[in-house]
């Protein structure tokens, strides 16, 4: 029998988030999810954060309605640090 299947929520697209996801991308920050266990049913992800090839992994995992606010917080955190307004 399968796993039940796991309702990830999709990111917000805004404005506010759509411009730092696409100036963080641009500048060689990737942020995206790792799953914590092989599947279709796997219900946590950790974070990975790879600026320029550096990669660093949350030590927090992360489950379907947490996941996509977080890395949308971590787009505009990289993009507020370094964008001066």
């Amino acid at each position: 029998m399968l796993p039940k299947k796991v309702d990830w929520k999709p990111p917000l697209w805004n404005k506010e988030n759509t411009t730092a996801y696409k100036w963080c991308i641009n500048h060689g920050i990737k942020i995206y999810s790792v799953p914590c266990s092989k599947g279709f049913g796997n219900k946590t992800c950790w974070i990975e954060v790879n600026v320029s090839g550096r990669k660093k992994l949350s030590p927090k995992t992360y489950g379907p309605t947490e996941l996509w606010p977080k890395v949308m917080e971590l787009y505009k955190f990289y993009y507020d640090k370094n964008v001066s307004k």
